[in-house]
């Protein structure tokens, strides 16, 4: 796999997730336009009913007037009967009776009819029909229901002979009408029209007559003018000539409310979704880096291991070829020099292949600590005089200041001692100079203190967080002088915290490094 293909597919796979969300809230943004655009529409159209309505109640209540003020009672009754024309299919449609209107009366509702009236003269007709207050007055010039047809026809020759008069004064009382706008509409009647007409927007609103451009009457009780919310304004009484215009105002105070709930599951689906993906995505990125960085771990380590394993390999093959080697002359072989070199190569590959073991032990979590008193101040010096001769060796000093008392530490001391030997060993390899190693042991509280500080290369920033990773080796440049696998911190870390201790450490690069553990004298008990 190219080194490339990794961050190419995490690139192309979160800009495709980006580009998922950008058009998911796109689309969400596109569906609320909608959903206020077919709001806006729905209610620019009842409030046009609103005013249409309320313009023609105003005629007709303006031909009411007038024909009560000319005394034509006649009129005036037939005005308020609905109209019903001949549609027998028996009569031909040339016939006289075919042009006869019939009147009747019917139950109406005491409070609220709807009246319809017809001005015909040759081929104009006029007709307006609108909510009207009925009432029902019988005077003596009124005709009863049971009006012949031929009363009505005179009724109606009445009506076409003062059409005109009745239409000059109408026009004239409806166009130039100078009344104030509280006087031409009234809160209990504007409020039911209103309602009626919102039946389908089912959403609380508030409204107002809105006269010139800021005084507001006929308002409702919880409208108030200066809030931000979107108005919708329609013109009152549009043919009005001399008055100033007047305008239906209407908001919604839940309106906002209303289009979230409106897209609000959509919403929170695609919401969901987008982030399951996104969530996914970094994880499937995140695996594949991780597998990627166990895979070249891997190869390290196989490199390291097959290294550290040669080396020995390859000593204890060439001691033993001189042992076979008959060439050489018994007296010329020092056979003590080759056997400690065969003895102690095969201790390094015994040392190497445990460690391995060692940490595939922890990893299966299989270990079982063998837990008794241990004199941890002896435990140190045992551990520092297997590595005094290297130390020598290297013409470098190793001090003790082991002050932990006589209490004794609860602990396996076997895996105590090899923590105790890895740290000293690191302090030793990771030295470029005369190696100056101090060890220090303190006891209080319960607690067993140790610190071991060298005089090492140090370790930065970026390598103090990943030094008790399996396989992780500190980077020394260039020369990979240092040998190991990168387990013996790893290891140490395990071990301590088996024994519900701590580690910690301090370093700066060129300034040593300073190894904390902390354990407790008492382990608790195990389960």
């Amino acid at each position: 796999m190219r080194k490339t293909f990794i961050p190419i597919f995490s690139v192309v796979t979160i800009g495709a997730v980006i580009a998922l969300i950008l058009i998911q809230l796109a689309w969400l943004r596109d569906a609320v336009e909608v959903k206020e655009e077919q709001f806006k529409l729905l209610v620019n159209k009842s409030l046009g009913q609103v005013c249409e309505k309320l313009e023609k109640q105003e005629t007709f209540k303006q031909i009411q007037r007038e024909m009560m003020s000319s005394g034509d009672s006649l009129g005036l009754f037939l005005l308020s009967q609905p109209r019903q024309q001949n549609n027998d299919p028996g009569v031909p449609f040339d016939s006289p009776e075919a042009n006869q209107s019939y009147f009747y009366n019917e139950d109406r509702n005491p409070i609220e009819s709807e009246g319809q009236f017809d001005l015909i003269a040759g081929d104009t007709a006029i007709r307006a029909r609108e909510q009207s207050l009925y009432q029902s007055e019988q005077g003596d010039n009124s005709p009863s229901a049971d009006a012949s047809p031929g009363e009505a026809r005179v009724a109606y020759n009445r009506l076409i002979t003062n059409k005109k008069v009745y239409l000059d004064k109408i026009l004239n009382q409806v166009i130039l009408s100078e009344g104030r706008i509280e006087e031409r509409l009234n809160y209990p009647g504007l409020d039911s029209l209103i309602r009626q007409e919102f039946k389908e927007i089912e959403i609380s609103y508030e409204f107002a007559v809105r006269s010139g451009t800021s005084r507001y009457t006929l308002r409702s009780a919880g409208f108030n003018p200066l809030v931000s919310y979107p108005k919708y304004a329609s013109l009152l009484f549009p043919h009005d000539v001399r008055v100033a215009p007047n305008f239906l105002v209407v908001y919604f105070p839940t309106r906002d409310r209303y289009f979230r709930n409106s897209v609000g599951v959509m919403a929170g689906s695609s919401l969901f979704l987008a982030i399951l993906i996104l969530v996914i995505s970094s994880i499937a990125i995140y695996v594949i880096n991780r597998q990627k960085k166990l895979s070249e771990i891997k190869n390290d380590f196989i490199s390291n291991m097959t290294h550290e394993l040669k080396t020995p390999i390859a000593t204890i093959s060439l001691a033993s070829q001189m042992l076979a080697d008959q060439g050489i002359r018994n007296e010329t072989r020092d056979l003590s020099h080759i056997f400690s070199v065969i003895h102690e190569e095969s201790k390094r590959l015994g040392n190497q292949v445990e460690r391995v073991l060692q940490m595939s032990i922890f990893d299966e979590k299989k270990v079982s600590l063998k837990i008794h008193p241990v004199d941890f101040d002896n435990l140190v010096t045992q551990a520092a005089d297997k590595i005094a001769l290297q130390v020598e060796r290297r013409r470098g000093h190793m001090t003790l200041d082991l002050q932990g008392g006589q209490q004794p530490v609860e602990a396996d001391e076997t895996h105590l001692q090899n923590v105790v030997f890895n740290l000293i060993d690191n302090a030793l390899k990771y030295c470029n100079t005369e190696p100056e190693i101090h060890i220090l042991t303190r006891s209080s509280d319960g607690v067993m203190r140790m610190e071991i500080s060298d005089n090492g290369i140090g370790i930065s920033k970026e390598s103090l967080k990943r030094i008790f990773e399996k396989f992780y080796r500190v980077p020394t440049g260039n020369v990979h002088d240092v040998k190991g696998f990168g387990l013996g911190l790893s290891y140490v870390k395990k071990v301590i915290e088996q024994h519900h201790g701590s580690i910690g450490v301090k370093s700066e690069p060129g300034k040593g490094t300073t190894f904390t553990i902390t354990l407790p004298l008492k382990q608790k008990e195990r389960k």
